[in-house]
């Protein structure tokens, strides 16, 4: 059996019974962390509702993005070379839902940076109210800058009974590889790498202040939200990170693919290598997926706050259903 072969044989089982997994897994997760996140004393917090508009992009891509590839690659089930409109309007999903989530992840990063603050003036500008007036106005840009996918996607014959649902060819594809490349793979993580790092650099600074008053025996510092800093706002800053780590991890590998497919895009290569590159970018789409489905499992490993609220959700679950 040949390399690309074997390849292929993996990508398709990889779909065909790791998506339905990936599917169940990630739902669970998604609607868990909803839950969690708009209930308690975590309800009202900035950062917790970036999280929940996270979560809800993510539940929606299952089933609106990784359904279709699930279809397509695992089960030769091809909707959207079969309707004009679902290929335009899933293509269309997929931009907005991919900016949607790294902007939010960005958007709690900015707010956890801002919380953190040593400057009292500084950390009043995070609220819920503005954090969610910035999720708005987001997600209209997202959906109105995005309008040219309903209008340039097409359908493509590339064989006897062989169509695919791909970008119109010439400028607009070309335009679009590198558009993915810098809005989904390089700014990102660039971006929300900086703010969690000069988040880390905010808590440290606390931290030392704290240390150097108790040290000294001087008077307490207070610092706004210092004491809160140290229990549920601490935690979630904890558990953004983790989710910034996971989000570099699981997205980058498509986008690094895909650079190297830009560059190499004039050199000669053979059909068997071409199918193996292709191979294993779709499998960097597998595990693009991966990140949406596993925050709740993270989130209970580095969260002591989260695992108390998490399970006075499910204790609410039980006696609401079975008592």
């Amino acid at each position: 059996m040949s390399t690309a072969t074997l390849l292929s044989s993996i990508q398709k089982n990889t779909f065909r019974y790791g998506g339905p997994v990936l599917i169940t897994v990630g739902s669970v997760s998604c609607l868990l962390n909803i839950m969690v996140f708009t209930k308690g004393t975590l309800r009202k917090n900035p950062c917790a509702t970036c999280l929940t508009g996270i979560n809800s992009v993510n539940f929606i891509c299952f089933y609106l993005n990784l359904l279709f590839a699930m279809l397509t690659i695992g089960y030769n089930i091809n909707l959207t070379s079969n309707s004009i409109v679902i290929c335009k309007f899933q293509y269309y999903i997929a931009l907005v839902l991919a900016c949607l989530e790294s902007s939010y992840i960005i958007l709690a990063s900015i707010d956890r940076t801002l919380i953190t603050s040593p400057n009292a003036h500084i950390r009043k500008i995070s609220t819920r109210r503005l954090v969610i007036i910035s999720m708005i106005i987001i997600a209209i840009f997202w959906l109105i800058c995005h309008i040219h996918a309903l209008i340039l996607m097409e359908i493509l014959q590339y064989g006897p009974n062989y169509y695919i649902c791909y970008r119109q060819q010439g400028i607009y594809n070309t335009i679009m590889n590198y558009y993915a490349l810098v809005i989904n793979g390089v700014l990102p993580p660039l971006l929300m790498t900086t703010f969690g790092l000069w988040t880390v650099k905010n808590v440290h600074s606390v931290r030392l202040v704290h240390e150097t008053s108790r040290i000294r025996n001087t008077v307490t510092i207070t610092i706004g939200k210092q004491h809160t800093l140290q229990s549920k706002d601490h935690q979630l800053v904890r558990m953004l990170l983790v989710d910034i780590f996971s989000f570099v991890i699981c997205k980058c590998p498509s986008s690094f693919f895909l650079m190297y497919q830009q560059i190499t895009k004039y050199v000669e290569k053979s059909a068997e290598q071409q199918s193996i590159e292709q191979s294993l970018l779709i499998l960097t789409y597998f595990l693009y997926y991966i990140e949406n489905g596993i925050s709740c499992y993270t989130n209970m490993f580095v969260s002591k706050t989260f695992r108390g609220e998490l399970k006075n959700t499910l204790k609410d679950i039980y006696l609401r259903f079975f008592n």
